[in-house]
């Protein structure tokens, strides 16, 4: 109801409460669960063959040449010639009930193990697209919050260097300050401005990646309750990996290649099983009805059942060597995939390893520039209090302002990049989560 009035709530969630909003309603995630439900469908098909198939069918067929038999005529008494008889009446009409039951089949039997690898394929396949939704969603949040520090950091430094523009407006009026100096405080207030409505503008796009991510829709109001709290990074510096310490059965890349593997091997013992015979139960149940006219509602009319059981063997001979040749080529892909399987746990690795390293340098860079802003942050202070001394000058506190500006840059674009790289170590690992 309050929707159709118009009201829209701001909602304000923290980085968890995204990340679970986008497990359920991000579209990748989504389909790679539909993906897994049609797995799980097709196991069920496939194990409907080996249970009874059980079938009602009718037969019409009105003669309209009843077939003719030659019969020799010595019977009849007109020896030494035959005799064409006519067999059958014009109107046959047959229903029945057909029945069959799979009694034993090599490859069914490999076929729905097959089945069921698949429907684990595709439920790690969906655990891959969840990690892939946690580590955009973990970055776009932090870029939003990042993007948002930016613009608090400038709106300060305006507000400061308006209150600044101002008392230097009032020394110029009384004398004790040129008008030079309150034109150069009005061009970097004019800058600053510049660059706020451009931090604006990039909040706003942040907030729409970071929607986009969630599956959300773009218009709804989105707000963060999470604020940005470097101190941890600095306390989980991964001094302590090494390359040994790498397990790469934990990435689902690998987990989902193994599974892979496992559907080779079924294939290759479904082509080497497919020598072995088929035994198929049979039945069926009929009554048939002959008439010379139709009149197949007449219920005095007699009805003749025929009722039979039996089995049907198949016994496969010479095929061309076809399965031959495919066994063969199931062994090939078995070898190709023992080679994806080396290459892959050499580049899971790697990509750990050089995850641990650019986390590093990007944390050691973050403290550098933290230290940078603190000591621009000083300079800045000291500029302004000489100026309020009056031993200062504005070109002093000008170039203060600037380097303080370029080391917020620097801090937030350094904060971002330590984000970053700590989600990538974490998914290298195989360890990012929900939590």
């Amino acid at each position: 109801m309050l929707a159709k009035l118009g009201w829209i709530f701001l909602q304000a969630m923290s980085l968890k409460e995204c990340i679970q909003y986008a497990l359920s309603h991000a579209p990748s995630v989504q389909n790679s669960y539909l993906d897994y439900q049609i797995a799980r469908q097709k196991v069920s098909e496939v194990r409907s063959a080996g249970l009874p198939q059980i079938n009602a069918q009718s037969t019409f067929r009105y003669l309209i040449e009843i077939p003719v038999a030659v019969i020799p005529g010595d019977g009849f008494g007109r020896p030494g010639t035959f005799l064409r008889i006519a067999f059958g009446v014009p109107y046959n009409l047959e229903v029945g009930i057909t029945g069959t039951q799979l009694l034993f089949d090599g490859p069914y039997l490999v076929g729905l193990q097959a089945a069921r690898t698949v429907r684990d394929i595709t439920y790690k396949q969906h655990q891959r697209s969840r990690i892939e939704a946690i580590a955009a969603v973990s970055k776009a949040y932090y870029a939003a919050l990042v993007a948002q520090e930016r613009l608090r950091l400038l709106s300060y430094n305006i507000q400061q260097l308006e209150l600044l523009y101002q008392q230097t407006q009032k020394l110029h009026e009384t004398g004790f300050a040129e008008r030079l100096d309150v034109q150069r405080l009005e061009v970097s207030l004019n800058n600053l401005r510049t660059e706020q409505s451009r931090a604006t503008e990039g909040v706003a796009l942040a907030f729409l990646a970071l929607k986009l991510q969630m599956g959300m829709p773009l218009e709804t109001p989105l707000a963060l309750k999470d604020t940005l709290a470097p101190e941890f990074l600095t306390e989980l510096i991964p001094d302590s990996l090494t390359l040994v310490s790498i397990d790469p059965t934990y990435r689902i890349e690998y987990q989902l290649l193994l599974r892979q593997r496992r559907a080779l091997e079924l294939n290759l013992t479904r082509y080497r099983v497919s020598y072995l015979p088929s035994l198929v139960f049979i039945s069926g149940i009929f009554s048939q009805a002959l008439r010379r006219e139709f009149n197949f509602f007449d219920t005095r009319q007699p009805w003749f059942p025929n009722i039979f059981i039996g089995a049907q063997l198949q016994m496969p001979i010479f095929d061309g060597l076809r399965r031959h040749s495919q066994i063969q080529q199931a062994k090939l892909e078995l070898q190709k995939n023992q080679n994806d399987l080396f290459q892959l746990r050499q580049a899971l690795t790697l990509e750990a390893e050089t995850a641990r390293r650019q986390l590093l340098n990007n944390l050691r860079s973050l403290e550098i520039q933290r230290r940078n802003l603190s000591l621009a942050e000083e300079v800045l202070r000291t500029a302004r209090r000489k100026q309020e001394a009056g031993v200062g000058s504005t070109i002093e506190i000008l170039q203060a302002q600037t380097s303080y500006e370029q080391a917020q840059t620097a801090y937030t674009t350094a904060l971002l990049e330590a984000y970053s790289s700590y989600i990538d170590w974490k998914k290298s690992l195989g360890t990012l989560s929900e939590e």
